[in-house]
């Protein structure tokens, strides 16, 4: 009996390692053409798409009024947002839009430059919405409003950075927090690890190391307390390879 749960424990283990596996998409829009006919509203700039139909974390359907659609102003016109995906999804069809403020000034109008330039399809009424294959490893994509490519005209995909993770059992609650989230994360190596957080800018806010740790399970902090209220990204780094998770912070 004892051989049989431990057989059924490590073939969990492994299910649970797969679907933990994730991989992030930085979508970036810049403004800069459309701004000089068009002001942008209150809101900033979001994203609208079938994002959770995709697996994605903490973004809801075609919903860019919500918190967790709202993009970031990187300076220079551009704004930019992460998506948290699971493997999983790698290779599906992504169908999203850049919204100014809310719906009713969004991308994809009747004629569309995202159609006539091959990186959109029309939705069935008249409205044109972008479209992205996921790839299998991080990724940023800066996209010039109504284009596909970027506003020079240059690739709209400005970097990719290959994201392999072999940590199992990686979860961050509670989700959203205010305080002090709770870390787990199972090793099936002996392994050197650290953890980061990140603000939706993609830079470092704080960095633990916990160095080298056996196999075994492990549980620890995240303390947000001293952050503004906002999106984050808590990446666990083992022996090189890292896995993301998306944190909302509330006060």
């Amino acid at each position: 009996m004892k051989k049989l749960y431990t057989l059924f424990t490590a073939a969990a283990l492994g299910l649970t390692m797969v679907s933990n596996a994730q991989f992030t998409v930085t979508y970036q829009v810049d403004v800069t053409e459309y701004i000089a006919t068009v002001p942008l509203g209150a809101a900033g700039v979001r994203v609208g798409g079938n994002f959770a139909a995709q697996g994605a974390v903490g973004v809801i359907d075609w919903s860019p009024s919500d918190a967790g659609s709202a993009m970031t102003d990187l300076g220079s016109n551009i704004w930019s947002i992460t998506i948290v995906y699971p493997d999983s999804s790698a290779g599906n069809t992504q169908q999203f839009k850049f919204v100014n403020n809310d719906w009713g000034t969004n991308e994809g109008s009747p004629g569309s430059l995202i159609a006539t330039d091959g990186c959109g399809t029309d939705d069935g009424s008249g409205n044109i919405n972008r479209t992205l294959v996921l790839p299998s490893s991080n990724v940023i994509y800066r996209f010039c409003w109504e284009k596909c490519a970027q506003c020079d005209g240059s690739s709209a995909n400005i970097t990719g950075i290959a994201n392999v993770s072999s940590v199992s059992n990686f979860n961050v609650y509670p989700n959203p927090v205010s305080e002090t989230a709770t870390l787990t994360y199972s090793l099936t190596a002996t392994s050197t690890v650290s953890m980061e957080v990140l603000n939706a800018l993609g830079q470092r806010v704080s960095m633990t190391s916990f160095g080298k740790q056996n196999p075994g399970t492990f549980t620890d902090r995240v303390c947000v307390s001293d952050l503004s209220e906002g999106i984050y990204f808590v990446r666990l780094n083992v022996s090189g390879k890292t896995s993301t998770y998306r944190l909302s912070v509330v006060k």
